[in-house]
């Protein structure tokens, strides 16, 4: 078994380098040694590079480890069903059962066991921002999501009061927020921006109850961009947001500060790199790539050099200059998948680039959509955005103007067209938003 771990101590977060590197080398030697002897999905991927535990000695050795991606884990679990042979616990000991989203393809399987859960607990305790006797309402459903599920849970261990919301209508949850005045609202940042929307419009914006003093916002990338951050603080009348992260194959791995927008990721849970995702060569921080992490504390499911799909830039190591923490710092939070990077006219765009725009111009709604036709040879990419009511078609016109202009600017000289709509258009969602539409043969 893997020994027992601290948790609780904020200190983690604080640790200098040097003492980073001792634990996460010492965990990574415990956890390689357990995967090997427990795991025949662990054991045959290391037998097929021809390793043994003993040649992996520390962090030095990590690059020799073989990637594991969730095409194996789901091709695994259809093998060895329900868990997989990557699971490294007698199934008597599981007391957690959830899915990954199936948002671009099956959902993957994750189990936890109880000693799993509690770290997960208790890192969120380790630094609290909920108080014994505060509220928080939370808006996502808690049937089979990692997220919702562990939020509430650390949250009520905390002595928080916690409301689940997912059940009541839109309208519904605005009364019951006017109503309660939580310190804490959590959600995807579509559907927070959504219902502030819907508030506005009903006559009940937030600001009338006082604001909230936390947004926290998960499940999709986008409270990290400083336009979309700025929409929720106004739109809520909040203190802060904070951009949560976790992937459910591993486990919630940290997120945003108050004063940062970047995403600290608690080096005793996980090791991060960022590889080349085409090559897999590993690159330096500063450089943009594929995220990848290996679980160095859990031992129900642990994944050693999981590719998450995930495009960031890791900072180099200090101090987050708002919270100190030492955490890795993903720049700027997550930047979008490998798989929604849209590849145009020999360019990568993101929609979070396109996002960063027009988030930024007060004349819109909070909705916005990529499109992306072929005709013949004749490739276009179109950005639909909404107007507030009210706006002239000649402000329109100047407002095109502008947004263009911007556009080819955050997108590396890419032109895009501007198609500006009434308000209400475009579908709202009260989960993770789809913002691309990619209408091109093949």
């Amino acid at each position: 078994m893997l020994p027992n771990y601290t948790v609780l101590d904020a200190n983690l977060e604080l640790l200098p380098e040097e003492a980073i590197r001792k634990l996460q080398s010492k965990r990574l030697n415990f956890q390689v040694r357990q995967c090997y002897r427990l795991s025949s999905f662990w054991h045959r991927k290391f037998d097929d590079m021809g390793l043994t535990p003993e040649d992996i000695g520390g962090l030095s050795d990590l690059h020799k480890i073989p990637f594991c991606t969730k095409t194996e884990l789901l091709e695994d679990q259809e093998k060895h069903p329900p868990f997989g042979s990557y699971l490294n616990v007698h199934p008597s000991r599981l007391a957690k059962y959830f899915t990954t989203s199936g948002t671009t393809g099956r959902p993957l399987t994750r189990v936890y066991s109880d000693r799993d859960w509690l770290y997960i607990r208790q890192r969120f305790q380790r630094r609290p921002f909920l108080n014994h006797g505060d509220r928080a309402v939370l808006l996502g459903p808690t049937d089979g999501l990692l997220g919702p599920t562990a939020g509430a849970d650390s949250w009520e261990a905390m002595g928080a009061l916690v409301i689940r919301g997912a059940r009541y209508s839109t309208e519904e949850k605005i009364r019951i927020i006017h109503r309660l005045k939580p310190k804490l609202v959590c959600g995807t940042a579509s559907f927070l921006l959504y219902l502030a929307e819907k508030a506005r419009n009903g006559g009940m914006p937030f600001h009338r109850m006082g604001g909230v003093g936390i947004l926290l916002s998960v499940g999709e990338p986008g409270a990290a961009i400083p336009a979309t951050r700025e929409r929720l603080l106004k739109g809520w009348s909040a203190q802060a947001v904070i951009d949560g992260f976790g992937i459910t194959e591993l486990f919630p791995l940290g997120g945003s500060c108050p004063g940062c927008g970047d995403t600290h990721i608690s080096n005793d849970f996980v090791i991060v790199e960022v590889v080349d995702p085409e090559t897999g060569e590993v690159l330096p921080p500063g450089m943009p790539g594929e995220l990848v992490y290996t679980n160095i504390i859990g031992e129900t499911q642990p994944l050693l050099r999981y590719r998450s799909r995930d495009m960031g830039v890791i900072a180099p190591f200090g101090p987050c200059p708002a919270c100190g923490s030492t955490a890795t710092r993903i720049v700027g939070g997550i930047q979008g998948r490998v798989d929604e990077m849209i590849w145009y006219k020999g360019i990568n765009i993101f929609p979070s680039s396109v996002e960063a725009v027009v988030r930024g111009y007060g004349e819109l709604t909070d909705e916005f959509e990529i499109v992306l036709r072929q005709d013949g040879e004749v490739q276009t990419l179109w950005v639909r955005v909404e107007a507030v009511s009210g706006l002239s078609t000649e402000e329109r016109k100047g407002l095109e103007e502008r947004i263009s202009k911007k556009l080819v600017e955050a997108l590396e000289g890419v032109h895009a067209g501007v198609e500006i709509l009434d308000e209400g258009t475009l579908p709202r969602t009260e989960y993770k938003g789809r913002r691309v539409r990619d209408l091109r043969p093949g």
